[in-house]
């Protein structure tokens, strides 16, 4: 069966929407989430509720644990912390991302890899103020899909809206902020440590440019797949996938219009789609 999610807004100091009622801008809506922070709320074809958790706890979804994806939509009105994320190690945890450009300003770009194999070199410029000097700068269009290894130190710039998928592992290593500070003048917490033992310094990776095949896969080394899928036509989804509509409208049941989630449990599903978006598949990872 299939289920829409309901999306969870969360505030960001660097997000670029508002919302009625929210003191602080939105940075981020979470459609898939299963963690600490809770699970996502699901709506069944015929109005019934459940939960991603509840699915899981009850054998309906495949995997064990947690629901493997972390899926979001970024909205970027200032610069993201310059930030890595662990797993080059081995070991439990484990991050990796990518980055699809659903839309972007002019001159919108990202930060991504270090110009430098120096760890020490890159400390000091992080705590003088100075780590983006090091840093090298990507152009973002419209389209463009960049994928994130664990250990890639990288940053995100304003003017940008973007669809993230992840490992369900939400451990980021703050290392450099900018020198922002909130309302009450206070700087976020760094991780300069743990963050700096998370990069393989004899060769620090860079973000990784995806293309797509002529069937709409990307060309990804991930533990999930990503597929494009567009016009009219009839998409399955198999279990545990996740489609996420970007534009147009869907079928199920009744008619839903972008943007909009669909998870399915672990008999999978199919719905009519008028539109595109991206069919994220999570089965065996």
């Amino acid at each position: 069966m299939l289920f829409r999610t309901s999306p969870l807004f969360v505030e960001r100091v660097w997000g670029s929407m508002e919302l009625e009622g929210r003191r602080g801008p939105i940075g981020e809506v979470w459609w898939v989430h299963d963690g600490e922070e809770g699970s996502s709320k699901l709506t069944d074809p015929h109005g019934g509720t459940t939960g991603v958790a509840d699915l899981m706890a009850a054998g309906m979804m495949p995997g064990s644990g947690v629901f493997p994806v972390l899926l979001k939509t970024l909205h970027t009105a200032d610069r993201l912390s310059v930030q890595v994320h662990p797993g080059i190690g081995g070991g439990s945890l484990y991050k990796e991302e990518t980055w699809l450009v659903l839309d972007a300003e002019p001159g919108a770009w990202m930060m991504g890899g270090t110009d430098t194999t120096d760890r020490d070199e890159f400390a000091r410029a992080a705590m003088d103020g100075e780590a983006d000097r090091l840093l090298s700068r990507i152009p973002l269009r419209e389209n463009d899909v960049y994928h994130i290894p664990p250990g890639t130190i990288h940053s995100l710039g304003p003017g940008l809206h973007i669809l993230e998928v992840q490992s369900n592992c939400d451990v980021t290593y703050r290392l450099y902020d900018w020198g922002r500070v909130d309302a009450a003048g206070l700087s976020r917490d760094l991780h300069l440590e743990k963050g700096l033992g998370s990069v393989d310094w004899s060769a620090p990776g860079r973000p990784v440019r995806v293309r797509s095949g002529a069937d709409g896969r990307l060309d990804l080394e991930a533990r999930y797949s990503i597929t494009a899928a567009t016009g009219r036509r009839r998409v399955p989804v198999p279990p545990g996938g996740i489609f996420f509509l970007r534009s147009g409208s869907l079928l199920l049941g009744s008619s839903l219009d972008a943007p909009a989630c669909l998870i399915a449990d672990s008999e999978g599903g199919s719905f009519s789609l008028d539109g595109s978006g991206y069919l994220i598949e999570t089965e065996g990872i």
